[in-house]
């Protein structure tokens, strides 16, 4: 039989994994010489996206994606790891686009006049826009790839996340609803 002291031991035990567990539910933010300026950005309506040369969609607003998901992937056409992240991004589109997630290419102005042929050869399969000019600088993005989360509010969420945790934040706004 167990005593008072027994259940309250469990349940302590059990609130602090709780706990642990949900602390650790948010993705981890990268390092970066303007880390407090996104920082202060998070929870406040997602700066508008300003982008042209639509590829894989019809021209996105955060407005017309209120109620989903975004994941916006900062990157360049002559960047080796954004490149190299195409096939998980694309897997990461693929799984969650029927849970309301969209992911959204924001490629960089250096370089974009090969947006179109990158997106061909690399087989990107997600929407990508070239950034009319102020994008990239509107969401403070200082290196390739970063990637930025926006609520289904229109909230930045998260900004400049390890690249890694992408899917752990997807999934922390999925759990959610």
């Amino acid at each position: 039989m167990k005593t008072p002291r027994t259940w309250l031991a469990a349940a302590i035990f059990t609130a602090a994994v709780s706990l642990a567990a949900s602390a650790t539910a948010s993705p981890a933010l990268e390092a970066s010489k303007v880390r407090d300026e996104i920082t202060n950005m998070h929870g406040k309506p997602a700066p508008d996206l300003a982008l042209k040369d639509w590829i894989n969609s019809k021209p996105l607003t955060l407005a017309d994606l209120k109620g989903k998901i975004v994941v916006l992937d900062f990157w360049a056409t002559w960047c080796g790891p954004c490149l190299a992240a195409v096939p998980k991004t694309n897997e990461l589109q693929r799984k969650y686009a029927d849970q309301g997630v969209v992911i959204i290419g924001v490629c960089a102005v250096n370089g974009g006049e090969q947006m179109a042929e990158t997106t061909r050869k690399h087989q990107i399969e997600y929407p990508v826009a070239l950034d009319a000019g102020t994008t990239i600088s509107a969401y403070k993005a200082n290196s390739f790839p970063d990637y930025f989360i926006v609520d289904r509010q229109g909230r930045l969420r998260w900004g400049d996340i390890v690249n890694a945790d992408v899917e752990k934040a997807i999934q922390a706004l999925l759990a959610e609803k």
